[in-house]
């Protein structure tokens, strides 16, 4: 008799995948990956018996994180603290402070420019009209 709770061996397996396919899957390139996986960002993969690096889907994951975070202007430093951080209670909500803390820089930063650009278009307005004294 077969046991009905018993998963099918095909459930147990985990897709793998090499560099190659995971920069094309990514659009991070292989020396970037080894990159951050030297640096600590990305947890060392397995190796075939070859001796090629194995990622998991988790790989692809933190990947694509960092990918998003480095868009966004957060440092390599401050992703690495995040991926560092505990995973208890507090990690969305110290995640959450910082996005908050880097929007408002960002919002900041586009007040200065809005700022630069009025005087900048004033600046344009006067030469454009001004006349010397004969």
């Amino acid at each position: 008799m077969k046991n009905q709770d018993a998963a099918p061996s095909t459930y147990l397996k985990v897709k793998l995948m090499r560099i190659g396919l995971l920069a094309s899957q990514t659009g991070i390139s292989a020396t970037r990956i080894r990159f951050y996986e030297a640096r600590g960002l990305l947890p060392p993969p397995g190796r075939s018996l070859n001796g090629y690096r194995e990622y998991d889907a988790r790989a692809m994951e933190i990947l694509r994180f960092i990918d998003q975070a480095r868009r966004l202007g957060f440092s390599l430093t401050e992703v690495e603290s995040h991926l560092s951080s505990p995973h208890d209670e507090g990690r969305k909500a110290r995640l959450l402070a910082i996005v908050e803390s880097k929007l408002r820089a960002l919002e900041a930063q586009a007040a200065q420019i809005e700022n630069q650009r009025t005087e900048l278009t004033a600046l344009v307005t006067e030469l454009r009209t001004y006349s010397p004294a004969a």
